[in-house]
């Protein structure tokens, strides 16, 4: 095992356990934690006693739940034993019971509650310093917000919705398929991230959206925005958003598509963040997996993306530059992200929501005519 923290909880405190794996691991400290680290054909019970064995740290989520929980006792006791460093990271005001009382006192408390990520950093610091590294914190100070990088599509005439290579996942709102021929456009290289959108409720007075549970990082792409955040953004920028037509056809490579499942290839864990290889634990940074033939990033998969369209059935004549019907209850999203199965990644599929919606895992990317040249 390559692991050097091990993360105990309660179920009720998944997303706590969470949200701290997920800040460590940004801090490059390899964490384990169940149930994403057992691999297929293994119980829990299996893994537990080799896994703390093989860490340095042994973080406790502390609470009501996890103070009375069998599992989280076994675990700290194993960890007691195994005289691991234990870190107890209080996020409610349980007090100490029975054999916790004995272990825990001699530990190295953080009391985090109410608000769990204002103790982040303290956490990662710990961590760092009992293994030896400099303390360097991801959010310890500003990161550089790097401009919006536009790639131009070439425009072209192709076959949008459930082509062959879509095959039995293909749902009922992806046919007929049907032919667009779209002109010249650019488009965003990747979503925007949450220190670009940061910049934009800096500069207009809005407030940012609420944190999802695992917090701001700021080269993540930004979530918790409503189809209105995303295009008034846009326009701050002198921008839109794409069309479904254009989103799909950037997605497919242009006129340079190998004709792939999912944007970039078929291998979908080289070019996607999916629930396959997140755990479902949150977005990841953007441009971490391989580019697109044009060169573009996450197309498929870490978050949904808004589309400029209202959603509306396709028609089988073809169409020069659709751009969706004048009115409608729901907008386009396309793409799938960290919390989707992979057949939601595909290309062609299509998904909708009304445009007051927000969600942890939708957000956005924004695209010009090729006049701004």
């Amino acid at each position: 095992m390559t692991h050097e923290v091990f993360i105990s909880y309660s179920s009720k405190n998944k997303n706590a356990a969470q949200a701290v794996c997920h800040i460590l691991e940004q801090n490059k400290v390899k964490c384990w934690m169940a149930p994403r680290d057992i691999p297929g054909g293994f119980s829990y019970g299996d893994l537990i006693d080799d896994a703390i064995s093989h860490s340095r740290v042994f973080i406790v989520i502390f609470s009501e739940s996890s103070s009375v929980s069998q599992w989280c006792q076994a675990e700290l006791n194993i960890a007691f034993t195994e005289q691991k460093h234990i870190i107890p990271f209080r996020i409610d005001e349980a007090p100490l019971k029975g054999s916790n009382r004995l272990i825990l006192n001699q530990a190295h408390w953080i009391d985090a509650y109410p608000d769990y990520e204002e103790k982040f950093k303290e956490l990662v610091e710990s961590v760092l310093l009992i293994l030896g590294r400099k303390s360097k914190v991801i959010d310890a100070g500003p990161v550089e917000c790097k401009p919006i990088a536009l790639i131009k599509v070439e425009g072209g005439t192709f076959t949008m919705g459930a082509t062959k290579e879509q095959g039995k996942d293909a749902s009922d709102n992806e046919r007929p398929a049907h032919e667009v021929t779209l002109s010249d456009f650019w488009i965003a290289e990747s979503p925007v991230t949450v220190n670009q959108y940061r910049e934009f409720c800096n500069a207009t007075g809005r407030d940012m959206p609420p944190a999802p549970n695992w917090g701001w990082t700021d080269n993540h792409p930004i979530v918790n925005v409503s189809w209105h955040d995303a295009h008034a953004f846009a326009e701050w920028k002198g921008m839109r958003l794409p069309t479904e037509a254009e989103w799909e056809f950037a997605a497919r490579g242009g006129n340079r598509t190998r004709f792939c499942k999912y944007s970039g290839g078929n291998m979908i864990d080289e070019i996607a963040w999916y629930e396959g290889n997140t755990d479902k634990s949150g977005t990841m940074p953007v441009m971490t997996k391989r580019p697109n033939e044009l060169g573009l990033y996450d197309m498929s998969g870490n978050v949904y993306e808004w589309c400029n369209d209202w959603c509306d059935d396709y028609l089988s004549n073809p169409q020069a530059n659709p751009q969706g019907p004048d009115e409608g209850i729901i907008k386009v999203a396309r793409g799938g992200s960290w919390h989707s199965p992979s057949k939601n990644l595909r290309i062609s599929n299509r998904d909708n929501d009304p445009p007051e919606f927000y969600c942890h895992n939708v957000g956005f990317r924004v695209a010009s005519d090729i006049s701004i040249e």
